[in-house]
């Protein structure tokens, strides 16, 4: 069991440390497709911002089933066919101008900050959907059945074939919704008497919409990936932009089956009020989701205007380009540490004798792992 923690550790290690500047080219290579799709459909803005935050899952996966493979199949040693010789590997090529061999040995260090980082943020995870749950299981409501019969009219509308149940909840704020293959949509009973029926309805839609997107699924795959890979500033920005995608897209399908785009830039105008007034009996923040009400409001009233990008876009873009730049000179530097370099063992195979014609051949193999 030792042997395989010493033999993970630097390999999961060195995964992490390439993240970094793999990140950093996703997040180039996601913010200027997303900067050129500004006047695009928010369907396409969304995929785009999905596509890169999965990428940022996949880099590093195939990072490590690399370096695993790289580390156990033999490619850190050398074989020699030839006279005596010896051939001088350096483990950590990558970091050479990094000081790569003090890395090496941060490198434990390294996996278990990030460790208990995922750890964290997992355990959050699993709280906040713990508490979700317990929401859903509240009392039933004297208004809850007259809700249920609207609820399944918007389901026909928007093309949904499972059923979907619709719970009052009195710990919510604001419409929620729970679940993926049994999914419930959280009514908050403040919210009941505080907003006029038809912009409720509205809202309703809306959570039906991200129903009928399995966005909740998708959700919890991004707060895992979030959990991973918590150290890398471009996994928020693309999160962040995942949802903020999101919410038009399901602004825009909910609009269609109401046929009243306005109804809903009504609803969320309504909303954007009570958040504006501290001491108002109902504070609907997590409404919201991503503070971006009055970009939606806009967008349903003037489908395709310009959307206001990510103030955090510009230092990200900086971010990665220094990335990019640090490995690109560790990568081409000549130089090596003062440290001793790791000598590996030689393999030496005798060569056939040379024939009376024909001159002796050497062959060299080498396997040299940057990392």
């Amino acid at each position: 069991m030792n042997e395989l923690i010493s033999t993970l550790t630097p390999v999961l290690g060195r995964t992490l440390l390439h993240f970094v500047w793999q990140g950093a080219v996703i997040g180039v290579v996601a913010a200027a497709a997303l900067h050129a799709l500004r006047g695009a459909r928010p369907q396409l803005r969304y995929l785009v911002a999905c596509c890169a935050l999965l990428a940022c899952l996949l880099a590093p996966a195939l990072t490590l089933a690399w370096l695993l493979n790289a580390s156990t199949g033999g490619l850190m040693g050398s074989a020699i066919i030839g006279p005596e010789a010896t051939v001088e590997i350096d483990p950590a090529r990558p970091f050479a101008a990094l000081g790569g061999f003090a890395i090496e040995r941060w490198l434990p260090a390294v996996v278990a900050m990030w460790a208990a980082g995922a750890l964290v943020f997992a355990a959050r995870i699993v709280l906040g959907l713990v508490a979700i749950q317990r929401l859903s299981r509240g009392a039933d409501h004297a208004l809850q059945h007259q809700w249920q019969a609207r609820l399944d009219v918007l389901a026909q509308r928007l093309g949904l074939q499972r059923p979907v149940v619709l719970q009052v909840s009195e710990g919510l704020d604001s419409p929620a919704t729970v679940g993926w293959l049994r999914p419930v949509v959280l009514l908050p009973a403040s919210l009941m008497t505080r907003l006029p029926a038809d912009l409720l309805e509205a809202l309703i839609a809306h959570e039906l919409a991200h129903i009928r997107r399995h966005d909740y699924a998708v959700n919890l795959l991004q707060g895992l990936i979030e959990a991973v890979l918590f150290y890398h500033p471009v996994v928020w920005w693309l999160s962040r932009q995942v949802r903020v995608e999101r919410e038009l897209v399901a602004d825009r399908l909910a609009a269609e089956a109401l046929g009243e785009p306005r109804r809903l830039a009504c609803a969320l105008a309504e909303l954007s009020d009570l958040r504006a007034h501290p001491h108002a009996p109902l504070r609907l923040v997590q409404a919201a989701h991503g503070g971006e009400l009055m970009s939606r409001i806009q967008q349903l009233l003037r489908p395709g205007s310009s959307q206001a990008r990510s103030r955090y876009a510009l230092p990200l873009l900086g971010l990665a380009a220094g990335c990019i730049a640090v490995f690109a000179h560790a990568q081409v530097s000549p130089e090596r540490p003062k440290t001793t370099p790791t000598r590996v063992p030689t393999v030496r195979v005798a060569a056939p004798p040379a024939g009376p014609a024909q001159p002796r051949a050497v062959a060299r193999a080498n396997g040299v792992l940057n990392v």
